[in-house]
C-alpha cells in the first residue's frame, strides 16, 4: 500500500484515476494510500488512514468489436469481492457504472481487465479523505 508524508492527512479531495486496459490480467485502477504525518509541536508522529469515496467509472470502448469488461475490489484481508463479470460494451460506445459513494479504505485496490485481445479505457472518479482513526508511532 502507497504511503504519503505530508504535515496534514486528505480532506475532500477530489480526483480521478485512468488507465488503458489491453489485457485479460488484473490492473490496479486504484489503491487507497494512508497517510504518514509527521510529528510536530507537541503532536507525535502518527499514520492516518484514508478512504476513498467511490462515484463513478467511465468505461470506453473505443474499438470496433463488443468487449466484456469485469472488476473487482481486493480488500486489504486479501479478500476478493468481484463487482462486475464481463458485461458487454459495444462497440465504440461506453458504460458509465455508478459505484454508490462505495467506500474503498487504505490498502483496498480497484482492479479492471478485460478479456484476451480487447481494449477500453477507464476513468474512475472519487473524493479522498481521512477516516476517524489513526495509529501513533512509537
Amino acid at each position: 500500500m502507497p504511503t504519503i508524508t505530508t504535515p496534514r492527512p486528505p480532506l475532500n479531495i477530489f480526483d480521478a484515476a485512468r488507465a488503458e486496459v489491453t489485457s485479460d490480467t488484473w490492473i490496479t485502477l486504484y489503491e487507497t494510500p494512508d497517510y504518514l504525518i509527521p510529528a510536530s509541536g507537541p503532536n507525535p508522529q502518527r499514520n492516518v488512514k484514508a478512504v476513498a469515496l467511490l462515484t463513478s467509472l467511465i468505461v470506453a470502448n473505443n474499438t470496433n468489436d463488443t468487449i466484456q469488461f469485469s472488476m473487482r475490489i481486493f480488500d486489504e484481508l486479501n479478500d476478493i469481492w468481484q463487482l462486475l463479470n464481463e458485461l458487454s460494451i459495444p462497440t465504440n460506445d461506453f458504460a458509465l457504472i455508478e459505484l454508490g459513494k462505495q467506500n474503498l479504505p487504505s490498502g483496498e485496490r480497484l482492479q479492471i481487465r478485460v478479456n484476451s485481445g480487447q481494449a477500453a479505457v477507464a476513468s474512475l472518479s472519487y473524493v479522498l479523505n481521512q477516516r476517524e482513526e489513526y495509529e501513533e508511532i512509537t
